[in-house]
């Protein structure tokens, strides 16, 4: 599963890690990531995090 920044608003490097910490704390496989937006010059940041059992942000 992915987190993005609402519309609107930023998430900043410090917010993104921040969000990782707290993920990896509580016993998730997190990555920080960067895509580009279909078609467009513009790149969306992203936190995206594996459930505990491994599945696709699902616990065990």
């Amino acid at each position: 599963m992915k987190i993005y920044a609402q519309k609107g608003s930023r998430l900043n490097d410090d917010d993104r890690l921040e969000i990782a910490r707290l993920l990896i704390k509580a016993g998730y496989t997190v990555r920080i990531g960067r895509e580009k937006k279909d078609g467009q010059g513009v790149y969306l940041n992203f936190v995206e995090y594996l459930g505990k059992g491994g599945q696709n942000g699902e616990e065990a």
